[in-house]
């Protein structure tokens, strides 16, 4: 079995993960997408019915979940928020290695890992490296109500349900500054994958 390396991309929601991942991605690297691999499990059917009958049957609405329902229910406390995790993570790590182990057969060394809930997670412990994109608190929270166009009170109620960046920064291999423009976030992801690039 090929084996490359996995590296992580984290940090909470509205950090600017994203635009990192697009830039790896850019530069011809495999970069897996922790909340596309989600919402692609939540096609499976397996998933759909545990999700179902925890969150409430009516979150499936012709056969696929109704993602905006369904975070607003996990979201409403840090016990149904971990009940999605458990439900959803082993799904995602299956689907997670199964994709990183197609880009090692094809000859890549790195595959990157972008998710929210990694440090903590069923993910962790397949990562070799992680990369902690972080932000002042006002500006994530500006980010996640422009983006999501959520208000004040639901986006406090998602970022209390994050991992403390306490708790990633201890993790970290690498940390990456996100309160700048767009282009000081490349100039040190590039400088992080020349570090990467030369283990």
């Amino acid at each position: 079995m090929n084996k490359g390396i996995i590296v992580a991309i984290t940090g909470q929601s509205g950090c600017g993960k994203s635009t990192l991942s697009r830039y790896y991605s850019s530069k011809g690297f495999t970069v897996i997408d922790c909340d596309k691999v989600a919402k692609d499990i939540r096609r499976v059917t397996d998933c759909q019915i545990q999700l179902a009958e925890e969150f409430g049957f009516d979150i499936i609405k012709e056969g696929i979940v109704d993602t905006r329902l369904l975070a607003q229910r996990a979201f409403a406390s840090p016990e149904k928020l971990q009940k999605l995790t458990d439900i959803t993570h082993p799904f995602i790590e299956k689907e997670i290695l199964s994709r990183s182990q197609a880009a090692f057969d094809k000859g890549q060394q790195i595959v990157f890992v972008d998710g929210a809930v990694i440090i903590g997670g069923i993910v962790e412990k397949h990562c070799d490296k992680f990369i902690v994109v972080v932000v002042e608190e006002e500006k994530q929270r500006e980010r996640l109500m422009r983006r999501d166009s959520i208000n004040v009170e639901q986006t406090d109620a998602r970022l209390k349900g994050q991992t403390p960046y306490s708790d990633m920064l201890k993790k970290a291999d690498y940390v990456i500054n996100n309160n700048k423009a767009v282009e000081n976030l490349i100039l040190q992801g590039e400088l992080v994958l020349r570090q990467i690039t030369d283990i």
